[in-house]
């Protein structure tokens, strides 16, 4: 018994104690190395084809590294983890080829053998250790690279002699978070997150790096998996949302506008029974509300393990009025099993991910349909890291809600982030809206129009709420009201009316606006069952013109058109009855408006027939925005219109 103690009852290899009583015996003048092997998967063989099958692959794998190591000593020393022990000269290349063998005879048995083929071994190597090594220390150090293989994408090996300088960091860091806690080296940055269609500011993320001195600055991808391993990750998660917390006091207490900040937390957080009650208590400590905050959940943290107390988890967090956001989308796809279950609210893709599919055909497909997957889930969806104009407006067509990257913005600390959100917030979203109930001013009594010649009367609108403005036509710049150029304060707008064309005049405009360098004008009608939204540079009569292209209304019939323009992203976006039906990129922006002309322009004959319900605003809404709005007014008592809602989505 004395002697058999040494091996596995299983798989007849040696087992721990007899690795060390190995170990003791071989290791001299000659030099070590060392593979730490464990198996990707192995729980899944188990859960899905029983522990026969589980024990029958171990008893395979040992097979399998004793032929491909021959010589050497091959161990099992726990569970589903073996180690490879060689002696003497060896060079790295046949370590690699040793790895590669082994890693391909694994896949050759997942082709043969049903409950192998979701099997595959992560390795990590010591190469050329000294003899004198102790030999925790060398299972510490490849097990380290086995880990890192693992993260790397499983299937695969790492030396640890690469990445030693790697984990000395690691050991620096670990030294010194509690330390570097304390004295508040870890800096909260806020990444503004903008709607694609409006480039309005949605919310912010919050980002943490490590500032241990003026020459040190580490990243939170430098820190955050070593944090993940030795679980001072829920301490440093906890500080970061205490911070934000602190911050949205602050924003209101500094004038600014508070918003949604999403806060990452560790799938360790999220198993902690005692969650709730923690985050309540420190939201309660600085007046903020659940519904501000937005956690957010790596996907790579979902998989089968605690799956159910995990949407237990995320569930009470939603009741509690936390928004619920899942992270790094595309990272490894490993929570797709999952979708139908966790109580999310949004979906945020990797930013390598977009990085490496959106240049190509196939990939672009993908993500296309990945979006789609995601609205019918009815999920926001979020772009992270996009840098170039014509990723936005891909992502933008294919419905992807929201983006960050440097095309927008940076990074910013507090005091920086709070003076972007004024300029981002508080000047937008500031309306101008016209009852035409026998006046012309927009409901603050600030702004009126003035008739231009004769005919022009005050009529019925499109329901009891609104009046209406009939206008008679005639010869060019004749029978038209004109208001002033203010109208369109902000270089981003939206225009909304309601128009019930008598005529079918060609080129004739409904609105008008003259800027400094150019007009941007809205005909009905332009031929061959045609409008368009037309925006004209004077310095260039030849290329200058930026014209989006819809179907026309209809004669005789109230139509509701709204026309978008961001000058973040110089696009344009044309609806009519509440559905997108042009869209144009590259337009120019106009700037300093100096006249406005409802019903003609200084070009063509003046516009016969009704409008009602103007609305000038200095952002741009978004498609569900204006959809909402047609469909408010499809509501109002004394709709006097004809509903267009064929193609609207049934929920």
């Amino acid at each position: 018994m004395a002697e058999n103690s040494n091996y596995d009852y299983l798989t007849g290899l040696y087992n721990r104690k007899g690795l060390y009583e190995k170990y003791e015996e071989m290791s001299g003048e000659d030099n070590i190395h060392f593979m730490f092997l464990d198996l990707d998967n192995f729980k899944t063989v188990n859960d899905v084809y029983g522990h026969k099958a589980g024990d029958e692959l171990l008893t395979a794998t040992g097979r399998l590294l004793q032929a491909c190591a021959p010589g050497a000593v091959v161990v099992r020393l726990g569970g589903d983890e073996f180690v490879i022990m060689l002696f003497g000269e060896k060079t790295r290349g046949d370590l690699a080829g040793m790895a590669e063998q082994i890693l391909a005879q694994m896949r050759r048995k997942g082709r043969e053998t049903d409950s192998f083929t979701v099997v595959s071994i992560s390795i990590g190597i010591v190469w050329n250790a000294p003899c004198d090594t102790q030999l925790e220390q060398l299972l510490n150090q490849s097990d380290a690279a086995m880990y890192e293989a693992k993260q790397n994408g499983k299937s695969c090996y790492l030396f640890y002699n690469d990445l030693k300088e790697k984990f000395l960091l690691e050991k620096t860091m670990e030294e010194h978070a509690d330390e570097a806690l304390k004295a508040g080296q870890f800096e909260i940055l806020y990444q503004p997150v903008f709607h694609l269609q409006s480039s309005r500011l949605e919310q912010a993320q919050a980002r943490v790096i490590w500032k241990m001195d003026e020459n040190t600055v580490w990243e939170t991808k430098d820190f955050r998996p070593l944090f993940e391993r030795n679980s001072f990750i829920k301490e440093l998660d906890l500080y970061v949302f205490g911070i934000v917390c602190r911050d949205l006091q602050r924003f209101s207490a500094e004038g600014g506008q508070r918003g949604k900040i999403s806060v990452q937390l560790s799938r360790l957080l999220f198993l902690d029974d005692g969650l709730s009650s923690r985050l309540q208590e420190i939201m309660d400590r600085y007046g903020a509300s659940a519904g501000e905050i937005e956690l957010a959940l790596d996907e790579r943290a979902v998989s089968s393990r605690d799956i159910d107390k995990l949407t237990a988890s995320m569930k009470a967090l939603k009741n509690q009025g936390f928004s619920l956001a899942l992270i790094h989308f595309g990272a490894d796809f490993s929570c797709f099993r999952y979708l139908r279950k966790l109580p999310i609210g949004s979906l945020k893709f990797e930013q390598d991910y977009i990085k490496e599919n959106i240049r190509n055909k196939k990939g672009r497909q993908i993500i296309k349909t990945l979006i789609k997957l995601g609205k019918d889930l009815k999920l926001l969806m979020v772009a992270q890291g996009l840098i170039d104009k014509e990723d936005v407006t891909f992502l933008s067509s294919c419905g992807c809600d929201a983006a960050t990257g440097e095309f927008y913005s940076g990074m910013y600390p507090f005091e920086a982030y709070l003076q972007f959100t004024k300029n981002q917030i508080l000047h937008g979203d500031n309306s101008r809206i016209f009852r035409f109930q026998d006046s012309l001013s927009d409901e603050t009594g600030e702004l009126t129009g003035e008739i231009w010649g004769d005919g022009i009367a005050f009529a019925p609108g499109i329901s009891a709420q609104w009046g209406g403005i009939y206008f008679p036509g005639g010869e060019t710049g004749q029978n038209l009201i004109c208001f002033p150029g203010s109208l369109f304060s902000g270089n981003s707008y939206t225009v909304a009316l309601w128009i019930k064309p008598e005529d079918t005049l060609e080129w004739t405009s409904v609105i008008y606006m003259r800027y400094l360098d150019g007009f941007a004008s809205l005909v009905p009608y332009l031929g061959g069952g045609q409008s368009i939204y037309r925006i004209s540079e004077d310095i260039d009569m030849n290329n200058g013109w930026h014209d989006t292209f819809s179907r026309t209304a209809a004669l005789h019939k109230w139509c509701f058109i709204a026309v978008t323009y961001d000058s973040f992203s110089e696009s344009i976006c044309y609806y009519i009855n509440g559905r997108k039906a042009g869209y144009r990129v590259d337009v120019p922006t106009m700037i300093a408006c100096r006249q406005v002309l409802l019903g003609g322009d200084p070009f063509q004959r003046s516009y016969k027939g009704y409008v009602s319900a103007l609305t000038v605003f200095d952002c741009v809404k978004t498609g569900e925005e204006i959809r909402r709005m047609y469909g408010s007014f499809l509501e109002e008592p004394g709709f006097c219109g004809e509903r267009e809602d064929f193609w609207m989505e049934v929920d």
